[in-house]
C-alpha cells in the first residue's frame, strides 16, 4: 500500500564541507591577487616618489629609513610576477623576467653586502634628494636581500607551476622576515640597538610591508594545491596542519613581543640581550616539543576515530545481521494449503525488505485448520517490514493459541494503532477437507473468485487496519473443486505507465480470465508480468499476487 512519504529537511547545522573548501579556495585566491597588486603598488608608488622627488613617499616619516630604488623595483616585479603566473602565454614569460629580476636585486646585494663592497652601479640611489640610512646609499639591507632571494624562489616555483610546497614555504620564510620588521616598527622597537639576537630585522617599514605582501600572495593563489591545501583539508592531516602551523607562527610573534617588552623594563641592552637569549632558547624549546605534544593529541584522536568506526562497522554488521534474519523471516513462500493448489508471485518496490506479508498457518486445535494471511502495511521501506515482521509474530501466536478469526482481527488492528500506522489486508481460513472459506477483507483490493464461466469479487467486511474502535465482520463463502481464488496488493493494480495510467483491477480480471484453465503458477506470472509491462520503469509499491484453486 502506497504511502505519502515524508521529507526531512536536511538539519541546520549540517554543511557541504567540500562545498565550504572550494569557496574557501575562491576567497583565497582573490585575497592572494589583492595582496601581489598592493605589494606592486607600494614598489610603483616609491619610484614615482624618486621621479618626482617626494620624501614623504619614499620615506613615509622624516624618522623612518628609506625605501631604495632596487627595493622599489623588486617589489614592483614581484607583485607582476604573482599576477601573471597565474595566466598561460605570453604572460608566463612576463612572470618568468620578472622573478629573475627579483632574483638578481636579491643575489647582487647580497653579495655586494656580504664582500663590503663600496658604492656600485647597482646602488641606485640620488644621494641629493634623500639621506641614506646605510654604509651605501642605495644598497638593500642584507635582511632585505635575503627576503628577495626567499620570494625569487616561490616566485620560480609559482611561475614553473612545480613543486608547490616548496614555493609556499619560502613565501612563508619572505612573509615572516617582512612581518618582522613591520611588527618590531609598531612596537617602536630600535633594531640596532638590540644586538644580533634579536629577532627584528632591519629594513624601511614599507619594504617590510611590501615584502611581506607578497610572501603572502604567493602562498594564497594555489589555495588547492600544497601546505594550504593542507590547511584547508577537513581530514586529521589537516587539523594536525593547523595545530602546527599556529604553534609555528605563534614562536616569533611570542619572541618579538617578549623583546619589546624587555627593552622598556630592563635598564641596558646587555642585560636584555642576556634575558632574552634564556628566554628564546626557551620558546624555541617549546616549538619543537609543543608539534610533537600535537601529534600526540592528534593520533590519539585519530586513535580514538578508527575506534568509533570500528564500533560503528561492528554496529553494521549486527543490523545486517538482524535484517537478514528479518528478511529471512519475512520471505514470501508460496502458500501450501492441504487440497489447495496455490502459487505466488512478489515483486519488492525497493531492496528486500518490505511491508507486503503473506503467512500460512495450519494448527490442529481446536480442529484442523489453516490460516492465509495477506497484510499490506503502509509504505514500502524498512519501517514497514519492521512491522510487517511483528505482527507475523502476534498472528502466529494468536492463531496457535486457537483464537478465531474475527479476535485475530480485532487484535492485530490494536496492534496497528499502536504503533501509529496503517494497513490493509485479507484473511482466509479454510479447514481442512472443506469447500467453506472464512473470509475478512479490511480495506483491501477485493479478491476475484472465479467458478467456471462465473466470476465475483469478495468485497470488503471490514475498514483499514489502524483505526481504533473498528468493527470487524467474518463473511463465509463457498466453493467447489475447480473454483479460482485470486487476491493481490494495490502495489499490483496500481502499476502506471508513462501517461500515468494505472494498470486497474479490470484488466487483472481480464488476465485470469484468459488464464483461467492453466495451472496457478500461470495464471499468477501472467498477472504479475500484466503489471511489469504497463509500468515504464520499476514498480513504485511492493506487488503481491496470489491464486489458489479448490
Amino acid at each position: 500500500m502506497s504511502a505519502t512519504p515524508t521529507v526531512h529537511e536536511p538539519a541546520a547545522e549540517l554543511v557541504d564541507r567540500p562545498g565550504h573548501r572550494a569557496t574557501t579556495a575562491l576567497r583565497l585566491e582573490r585575497w592572494g591577487t589583492y595582496a601581489a597588486g598592493s605589494a606592486s603598488l607600494i614598489g610603483a608608488a616609491v619610484l614615482v616618489g624618486y621621479a618626482t622627488r617626494h620624501p614623504s613617499v619614499v620615506k613615509l616619516a622624516p624618522q623612518l629609513p628609506p625605501m631604495y630604488p632596487d627595493a622599489a623595483i623588486g617589489l614592483l616585479c614581484a607583485g607582476i610576477a604573482v599576477i601573471t603566473s597565474r595566466h598561460a602565454g605570453a604572460w608566463r614569460w612576463v612572470a618568468a623576467i620578472a622573478t629573475a629580476i627579483v632574483g638578481a636585486i636579491g643575489f647582487v646585494g647580497l653579495w655586494l653586502n656580504v664582500g663590503d663592497y663600496g658604492p656600485t652601479w647597482f646602488d641606485l640611489f640620488p644621494d641629493d634628494f634623500i639621506d641614506a640610512t646605510t654604509p651605501v646609499g642605495g644598497r638593500p639591507v642584507a635582511e632585505t636581500c635575503v627576503a628577495f632571494i626567499l620570494l625569487a624562489g616561490a616566485l620560480g616555483s609559482l611561475t614553473a607551476r612545480r613543486q608547490p610546497l616548496v614555493g609556499q614555504v619560502l613565501g612563508m620564510a619572505g612573509l615572516s622576515v617582512g612581518l618582522s620588521a613591520v611588527v618590531g616598527y609598531m612596537l617602536g622597537v630600535d633594531r640596532t640597538s638590540l644586538g644580533s639576537s634579536f629577532v627584528y630585522v632591519g629594513m624601511a617599514l614599507h619594504t617590510g610591508l611590501g615584502i611581506a605582501l607578497v610572501g603572502a600572495s604567493v602562498i594564497l593563489v594555489r589555495p588547492n594545491v600544497g601546505f594550504v591545501a593542507q590547511l584547508l583539508d577537513g581530514g586529521v592531516g589537516g587539523t594536525l596542519t593547523r595545530r602546527t602551523t599556529l604553534t609555528i607562527v605563534c614562536a616569533p610573534l611570542v619572541l618579538i613581543a617578549l623583546g619589546a617588552f624587555l627593552s622598556e623594563v630592563l635598564p641596558t641592552a646587555e642585560l636584555s640581550q642576556s634575558v632574552f637569549s634564556v628566554l628564546q632558547v626557551s620558546v624555541l624549546g617549546a616549538a619543537v616539543l609543543i608539534p610533537a605534544a600535537l601529534l600526540a593529541s592528534t593520533e590519539r584522536e585519530l586513535r580514538e576515530h578508527l575506534d568509533a568506526v570500528r564500533r560503528s562497522a561492528e554496529h553494521d554488521e549486527d543490523v545486517t545481521t538482524v535484517l537478514e534474519a528479518i528478511t529471512g523471516e519475512m520471505a514470501v513462500v508460496v502458500p501450501d494449503v492441504p487440497g489447495w493448489e496455490t502459487a505466488m508471485r512478489y515483486q519488492p518496490a525497493t531492496g528486500h525488505l518490505a511491508g507486503d506479508s503473506v503467512q500460512v498457518l495450519h494448527r490442529l486445535v481446536p480442529h484442523p485448520e489453516t490460516l492465509i494471511t495477506i497484510i499490506d502495511i503502509a509504505g514500502h521501506d524498512a519501517h514497514s517490514a519492521v512491522v510487517a515482521y511483528g505482527l507475523r509474530a502476534h498472528i502466529a501466536a494468536l492463531w496457535e493459541s486457537g483464537a478465531t478469526l474475527h479476535d485475530l482481527v480485532r487484535s492485530v488492528n490494536n496492534k496497528i494503532v499502536r504503533r501509529r500506522t496503517i494497513a490493509t489486508g485479507v484473511l482466509f481460513a479454510v479447514a481442512d477437507g472443506s469447500q467453506r472459506v472464512d473470509f475478512v477483507n479490511c480495506g483491501h483490493p477485493p479478491p476475484l473468485h472465479v467458478s467456471g464461466d462465473h466470476s465475483s469479487t469478495w468485497a470488503r467486511t471490514s475498514p483499514l487496519l489502524g483505526i481504533a474502535s473498528s468493527q470487524f465482520a467474518v463473511e463465509t463463502y463457498d466453493v467447489v473443486p475447480g473454483d479460482l481464488i485470486v487476491a493481490y496488493t494495490d502495489g499490483l493494480i496500481e502499476a502506471r505507465d508513462a501517461a500515468g495510467e494505472e494498470l486497474g483491477d479490470k484488466t487483472i480480471h481480464r488476465v485470469v480470465q484468459m488464464y483461467r484453465d492453466q495451472p496457478s503458477e500461470t495464471i499468477a506470472d501472467a498477472c504479475m508480468d500484466a503489471a511489469v509491462q504497463h509500468a515504464t520503469a520499476r514498480l513504485k509499491d511492493d506487488a503481491l499476487v496470489v491464486v489458489a484453486r479448490t
